[in-house]
């Protein structure tokens, strides 16, 4: 089938059944969220509105074909960089952002639902992850269709870094990412994240380069690049600069990483 694009009916919809949801499985909380209180909130009768919904959307009434889609192949993905992959190549004949609208990206998430939304396997349940606010812009990369569809529009094969995790996942290097211009911005850092901190054998980032764990003053890892890099971008044009360029500034905290002999 092609990708759609949910009409007023259809997005508002999608937003009240998600809203509902996440109300029921707060209220059952009572407080801190935790895998439990989603399991028990997603009961039969939210399973139902759930199946209702599709079926409604099947009629026609709730979402109109993007005519220039191509088929989307919809598969078990393994990560967010297989799924994004698919997506983009399916919507290949449109600009990114002429097509970078709630209506489509929430269209996509209901359609997948059940390999975004995994009780016994997702540690949050907050709407940003289901349901597109482009008015807040760090939650619209949070959107666990829109943010995987970006990087890799963005980054390409690179935006592996940002989407190697589950589909369900939140991927803690895009999370960290977008909040810094100099990085979310410059196509180059794609490719210098992955020289740095991706596992190629493993196919996935590195285990704790992404932010600040235990040690405080882990050198080398990526809150130092994104301190190191800000001081460069003060002083030296990096949009202008390739990859190797870049890396070759880092300090002597970094050779570890850039040996990488996972390559």
């Amino acid at each position: 089938m092609k990708i759609r694009k949910f009409n007023s009916n259809g997005i508002e919809k999608w937003r009240s059944f998600y809203r509902d949801l996440f109300m029921n499985i707060k209220t059952i909380a009572g407080g801190k969220i935790s895998p439990q209180h989603i399991k028990e909130g997603y009961s039969t009768v939210y399973k139902k509105k759930y199946e209702n919904l599709i079926k409604l959307d099947s009629f026609e009434n709730l979402s109109e074909e993007l005519e220039l889609s191509t088929d989307f192949k919809i598969k078990k993905f393994k990560n967010s960089y297989e799924l994004a992959a698919e997506i983009n190549k399916c919507l290949s004949k449109y600009k990114f952002y002429d097509i970078d609208v709630a209506e489509v990206w929430d269209w996509i998430a209901m359609t997948i639902f059940d390999q975004i939304f995994v009780p016994g396997k997702i540690k949050g349940a907050t709407p940003w992850r289901y349901v597109t606010d482009k008015l807040d812009f760090a939650s619209s990369f949070r959107h666990l269709i829109r943010g995987p569809c970006w990087a890799v529009n963005h980054y390409k094969e690179n935006a592996k870094i940002f989407t190697c995790t589950f589909p369900y996942q939140q991927n803690d290097f895009l999370e960290q990412s977008i909040k810094i211009s100099h990085i979310r911005e410059n196509k180059a850092m794609g490719e210098v994240l992955m020289r740095l901190y991706y596992d190629f054998k493993k196919d996935y980032s590195m285990e704790g380069t992404s932010k600040y764990g235990v040690d405080k003053n882990k050198p080398g890892i990526f809150p130092r690049f994104r301190d190191k890099t800000y001081q460069f971008s003060r002083v030296k044009f990096l949009w202008g600069m390739k990859a190797d360029e870049i890396i070759e500034m880092l300090p002597n905290e970094f050779n570890k990483y850039k040996k990488n002999i996972t390559i």
